[in-house]
């Protein structure tokens, strides 16, 4: 017989897929957009002024094209190697057993995207995923890059996906958890926390999730899934 596993709603990571397709698209219409105007001005041109605005917009648009093709493709590619991590935590959380319901990119209304949302027995569940090079340490209940503080905190990003999924889904007290969540090798610590944030690697997730006490019976997991399946996830946009 066939295990059964967690429900599964949305498509991970394809919030942060269409993000890096804009910031490709979008730019590069603008420079088709720029050089196709100074063509336009060039062949129209009377007189010296017109023909020199119409080279100056060839010349805007080829240095701009050049600048964003040397400084753009990594950024571009931090979006895709996010999604991938978020298609790694997914491929994790799918191991859960038939109890659990997961949404991947959970659309709240004030337009806010969170990575992943796990109800279970065990609570609700905030996951927020990074697919970061490099080591990952947690001292001092901070979470440390290479040995360095962030600039910008994870731990506080999860905190704030908690207020916002609280906020819209009614989540009792005592059951939500927030979770940052790497995917990869990086963080070989197991589990730590971070200003009460659990912390670990995608590969000790599902271990991480169920070891807590049970505090959702099955009416009150029903209840929590409809709520949360009120919104949209990443299938539907």
């Amino acid at each position: 017989m066939t295990e059964r596993r967690a429900t599964m709603k949305g498509i991970p990571g394809d919030a942060a897929r269409r993000r890096g397709i804009r910031r490709v698209l979008i730019p590069l219409l603008c420079f088709g957009v720029l050089f196709g105007l100074g063509l336009g001005v060039c062949a129209g041109a009377v007189g010296l002024l017109p023909a020199v605005a119409g080279v100056v917009l060839l010349v805007l648009a080829v240095v701009g094209l050049t600048v964003y093709c040397r400084r753009q493709p990594a950024l571009v590619y931090g979006y895709f190697k996010g999604a991938r991590g978020e298609e790694m935590v997914a491929g994790e959380l799918a191991r859960l057993g038939s109890e659990w319901t997961v949404f991947n990119g959970l659309l709240l209304p004030d337009g806010q995207d969170i990575d992943h949302v796990a109800v279970g027995p065990q609570g609700l569940f905030v996951i927020e995923t990074k697919h970061w090079s490099g080591s990952v340490t947690v001292e001092g209940g901070e979470v440390l890059a290479n040995g360095r503080p962030l600039r910008r905190s994870p731990v506080a990003q999860v905190r704030r996906s908690m207020g916002a999924v609280s906020a819209v889904a009614a989540v009792p007290e005592g059951t939500l958890h927030g979770v940052l969540c790497f995917a990869g090798r990086q963080f070989p610590e197991g589990a730590a926390r971070a200003d009460e944030v659990l912390v670990c690697s995608h590969l000790g997730l599902v271990d991480a999730l169920t070891s807590g006490p049970i505090v959702f019976d099955a009416a009150a997991l029903a209840r929590m899934v409809a709520r949360l399946g009120a919104f949209t996830v990443t299938e539907g946009l």
